[in-house]
């Protein structure tokens, strides 16, 4: 019996230092972090879009293959 008693008062105290713990210790507001979440999020698109812009830049500056072919019948050295 001394031992039920015993293993009663450790777990009542354990629990009120829990509970004790957690009124005190709240940490910080969500809006920081949900501000933080949403200013990431902005530079995650902004670098999305200049990469994209990079890269179709790149492709729009590279000749197309159809359209800058010589003519076979001007190319030097080609008798016929």
């Amino acid at each position: 019996m001394v031992v039920l008693s015993y293993l009663y008062v450790a777990v009542t105290e354990r629990i009120s230092e829990i509970r004790s713990a957690a009124e005190r210790d709240r940490g910080d507001s969500p809006v920081p972090t949900a501000v933080i979440i949403v200013g990431l999020a902005l530079v995650a698109i902004a670098v999305l879009a200049w990469a994209s812009d990079l890269a179709f830049d790149f492709m729009s500056s590279n000749p197309s293959p159809d359209t800058d072919l010589p003519d076979p019948g001007n190319v030097p050295g080609a008798g016929g």
